[in-house]
């Protein structure tokens, strides 16, 4: 009878002590996560099992080593073996998207895509063919000429409630719309002087089981699968893109998989290159993360008018060259101007047209 007052005794104190160290955790996507994926419901505060703790201290560990190994493939100086660093980094990512919980749940249950939302740097992109340039297109291409021209800031991809920006929809072909993604590279423009703002707004539609399927993508996609209808890309320059706010290029779609989230970042594929991306979380105070949104509310020059505006400069900058005298200023205008006009008309936005999804890149 003792022992048996003294085993009940002991479980008693293990699960008081078991609870007490699950409440501890700090609300967030990833105690969400493992809520959801030990079957408790949210905003209870019940006991969960001791392996639910492991496994989050676990993760945790992972992500500080998957964050430092970035950093060291990013320093200028790299003492360790890069190979050997892109390894370290492709095992940390692997390890945590067994631990993704979220994919767990049931397809028709819209609100598992709720943990992914957020604001998020692009923080380290792992692409699956030599050559491939998921994040950016044409604008982040390591050519000669562009680093000349453009010097990247940074880039984000940011997934958004339903309609946050205003301009979006609640469905696209029917089928309804989970989220809103943002994808957007900051760039400084003729040494420095200028910045330059590229936006890609799309909605998020779920994919099916059969569409996950589809020969065309990478196999092993799980239900947080979306495609994002994106919008023409938007270029603007300056902060406030007061003075040039443009829509160049033709819509696109691109599919991208969630293959692990937690509250400091967020593990995407590229569901038709099979690239790899790392998003760390962006602090609330980070108010470059939040530009685009001032951004977007302003009314974009369509084609047809910016075309306009050119061919009225080319005239008067012929009408100069003609009339008045002034050949080499008519000519700069005229030529300039034509130039111009032809850049527009022929612009794919920054967009790659090489691709099975099209689209400004897969980030």
């Amino acid at each position: 009878i003792q022992f048996v007052s003294v085993l009940s005794l002991l479980c008693l104190f293990t699960a008081f002590f078991q609870t007490l160290a699950f409440n501890s955790i700090p609300v967030s996507p990833l105690r969400d996560i493992y809520v959801a994926g030990y079957g408790l419901k949210d905003g209870r505060k019940e006991s969960a099992p001791i392996g639910a703790l492991y496994a989050l201290a676990e993760s945790e560990e992972l992500v500080r080593k998957l964050q430092s190994d970035v950093e060291i493939l990013k320093s200028e100086d790299v003492s360790d073996d890069k190979s050997a660093v892109n390894e370290r980094i492709e095992t940390s990512m692997s390890k945590l998207e067994k631990m993704n919980t979220l994919a767990d749940r049931d397809d028709s249950d819209p609100n598992r895509f709720e943990p992914l939302l957020g604001l998020y740097d692009v923080t380290h992109v792992q692409t699956a063919k030599q050559g491939d340039n998921p994040v950016g297109g044409k604008w982040t291409r390591k050519n000669k000429l562009t680093r000349q021209i453009f010097n990247i800031r940074r880039t984000f991809q940011h997934l958004l409630p339903t309609n946050s920006t205003g301009i979006g929809n609640l469905s696209v072909n029917g089928k309804e719309v989970v989220g809103e993604a943002v994808n957007v590279i900051s760039l400084d423009a003729l040494f420095k002087l200028i910045r330059l703002t590229v936006i890609l707004r799309g909605d998020a539609v779920p994919l099916t089981k059969e569409q996950r399927g589809s020969k065309k993508l990478v196999g092993d996609l799980t239900n947080l699968t979306v495609r994002a209808f994106f919008d023409s890309p938007r270029i603007t320059l300056g902060k406030r893109g007061r003075f040039f706010n443009i829509c160049l290029g033709p819509p696109t779609s691109v599919v991208l998989d969630s293959t692990y989230a937690d509250d400091t970042i967020r593990i995407g594929k590229g569901g038709s290159s099979g690239s790899r991306f790392i998003f760390t979380r962006c602090p609330k105070d980070d108010l470059e993360a939040q530009e685009f949104r001032h951004l977007l509310t302003r009314k974009p020059t369509g084609k047809p008018k910016l075309l306009m505006i050119l061919g009225l400069m080319g005239a008067s900058g012929l009408w100069t060259f003609l009339s008045k005298g002034y050949k080499l200023v008519g000519g700069i205008i005229t030529l300039s101007a034509a130039l111009s006009a032809c850049a527009v008309s022929f612009s794919t936005g920054g967009v790659e047209d090489d691709r099975d999804d099209t689209t400004l890149g897969e980030l």
